[in-house]
């Protein structure tokens, strides 16, 4: 008699997202009581007080359930984007709403065109659901957005497009994106345009994808508070796009999906909006300095407009090596799809010095 099957076969295609240990433990393991996680693309300035507040003063009331529609903070949102509330839903952070789009739109024969190499969820949610991803390499560090269109079939539910690019730093500009959209015509695929570093672009040609929705439905724009508000450790993102395609994801999305402090955290880093100012501000300031300083040791790395960089660099392995034991984590860009870099994310001023002396060999 055969055994009794229990997992999908689908599981041993997947390699589980690594996320690395915990802060608190690796400092535990190497003993070094300053270490520095820069692999992370975390907020450098951290939450705002307002929010440590906020979470503080709520703190008492966790054993109540959430708001399960994340209503409050869709209003809060939709004020600050003019959009309805109703074009928005929010999920346990970016990661679950890629899940969502997955279990909405996909079924076994379907396509997704995914730029290759990008972020890991989006290959994994088109893969689980059966059905299959199209990949299109990237143009050095660039999105290839002709390669992208000509993998479109008639079988392609979704094209996933992520700018700015992680790993890659890069930004899709405003008119080859109109220009893609254009092309695909009143019946695309859902494009899916993740914008989760877009607070880091000061490139006057970034399109902004909220104001995009009206003239292209299927459009899909994701956004985080991980990031700008500091708030990665609370996971809470959101979606904006038309009232049809949000209404399907919310008939996937789990009741009370984001938990009471999330959205106490979310709606009061939305009326601090000085924290957001300061951490745009000292981000750039720091990119700055870090992308002049690696450049004038001759380091190649493609023109950042995010919160971290992706450097290449002589024996990355040994680079990550020798600043790990100096006390600051970062990326093997192997890891990510760029063997022989590393990503960096962008640290306070001190890290920054220190990272630079380490790369010096010294």
């Amino acid at each position: 008699m055969s055994r009794r099957s229990i997992w999908r076969p689908v599981l041993d295609r997947i390699a589980p997202y690594d996320a690395g240990k915990p802060l608190e433990v690796l400092t535990a393991e190497l003993g070094i009581p300053s270490l520095v996680r820069l692999s992370a693309n975390e907020n450098p300035l951290g939450p705002s007080p307002a929010v440590v507040d906020a979470i503080t003063r709520d703190a008492a009331r966790v054993h109540l359930y959430p708001d399960g529609a994340s209503n409050a903070l869709r209003e809060a949102i939709g004020r600050r984007l003019g959009v309805a509330p109703d074009q928005i839903v929010v999920g346990n952070g970016a990661d679950e709403l890629i899940a969502l789009i997955a279990w909405a739109a996909f079924d076994p024969g379907d396509e997704a065109v995914v730029p290759e190499p990008s972020f890991e969820p989006y290959t994994t949610g088109v893969v689980l659901m059966g059905a299959t991803v199209r990949p299109s390499p990237l143009a050095g560090y660039e999105t290839d957005l002709d390669d992208i269109r000509r993998r479109v079939t008639p079988k392609t539910k979704a094209i996933f497009l992520c700018s700015p690019h992680n790993p890659a730093t890069t930004i899709i500009r405003q008119g080859p994106l109109l220009a893609l959209l254009d092309s695909l015509g009143d019946d695309s695929p859902l494009i899916v345009l993740d914008e989760a570093y877009r607070d880091f672009v000061d490139d006057p040609d970034y399109p902004d994808g909220v104001s995009l929705l009206a003239r292209y439905p299927r459009l899909l724009v994701l956004r985080t508070f991980s990031k700008i508000a500091g708030l990665a450790g609370l996971r809470v993102g959101y979606a904006i796009g038309g009232i049809d395609v949000v209404s399907r994801l919310n008939v996937v999305r789990a009741p009370y999906n984001v938990n009471r402090l999330g959205q106490v955290a979310a709606l009061a880093s939305i009326d601090d909006r000085e924290h957001w100012e300061k951490t745009r501000a000292y981000v750039l300031t720091e990119r700055a300095f870090l992308t002049a300083e690696l450049g004038r040791r001759g380091h190649r790395f493609p023109p950042s407009q995010a919160n971290f960089v992706l450097v290449e660099v002589k024996d990355a392995p040994a680079a990550r090596q020798r600043l790990l034991e100096a006390g600051i984590i970062v990326r093997d860009g192997a890891g990510v799809g760029f063997p022989g870099h590393l990503r960096i994310a962008v640290g306070l001023r001190d890290t920054n010095e220190r990272l630079l002396s380490v790369l010096d060999g010294r």
